[in-house]
């Protein structure tokens, strides 16, 4: 029997500040063997993704080892998505276009989402309720629960979260 992967083998959209969080706190290797073939990256994503405070984020490795998938927006239903959100306000937040992509990507295809800007996820939340949709704080909690992690490294990953 295989250890278990965070999010059950259903596919997540991340954005930009989950992975740099995760690269921030010498962490995104265990983001991503917690969910080997779970995670998504759209294109805007990676090109917004490239460094934290650790230095340089290179999603290339995992991305042609296929423990990242790698989509980008296409087809007219995302493309309306992705413009109907696109510099749009929700409420006071305009969303940029990183979030914007991870938006219709995930709304499209039917994935969940781990995004940590509580705009994007309320409205994914609201347009596809029954869908994962986490923040970084929340993977922290899942791997903690799954045993992936002890509550010890929990609790330090999650306090890192603030200061990356």
């Amino acid at each position: 029997m295989s250890p278990p992967t965070i999010f059950n083998g259903s596919l997540i959209v991340m954005d930009a500040m989950v992975i740099i969080n995760f690269h921030g706190l010498l962490a995104l290797e265990k983001l991503i063997s917690w969910a080997k073939r779970e995670l998504v990256i759209e294109r805007r994503v990676k090109n917004e993704a490239k460094f934290s405070m650790a230095g340089p984020i290179d999603l290339t490795p995992y991305i042609q080892d296929n423990l990242i998938i790698e989509e980008e927006i296409e087809g007219k239903e995302q493309e309306e998505l992705f413009y109907h959100y696109f510099n749009r306000p929700i409420g006071k937040t305009v969303i940029h276009q990183a979030d914007a992509a991870c938006l219709a990507l995930a709304m499209s295809k039917g994935y969940g989402l781990a995004c940590d800007e509580k705009v994007v996820r309320d409205e994914f939340k609201k347009r596809c309720p029954h869908k994962i949709c986490v923040h970084s704080w929340g993977i922290v909690d899942k791997a903690n629960d799954l045993g992936l992690i002890g509550t010890r490294e929990a609790e330090g990953l999650k306090k890192g979260l603030y200061y990356v």
